[in-house]
């Protein structure tokens, strides 16, 4: 599957990955999952051997044009 790209806001977007909650029988009840999905959807789960039902999703965008060129430097935690 080839990944698609957008651009909105001045970024290249991607959508790698959707944050998820299961409809059945998993114990951890959702987690992040690969690609594009939609509510409705049956998707291996990132945590069990099986597949689950998606009742709801979130698509988590990633921007592949961002560079980091400075850092500031952490800051100590005043004593209390």
């Amino acid at each position: 599957m080839a990944e698609k790209f957008r651009i909105e806001n001045g970024l290249l977007l991607s959508d790698d990955h959707t944050l998820v909650e299961f409809a059945d029988g998993c114990t951890d009840g959702g987690g992040i999952v690969p690609g594009a999905h939609e509510a409705g959807e049956v998707v291996p789960c990132p945590d069990c051997a099986g597949e689950h039902r998606i009742t709801s999703a979130l698509l988590i965008p990633t921007a592949h044009n961002i560079t980091i060129t400075e850092a500031e430097p952490e800051q100590d935690e005043p004593e209390a």
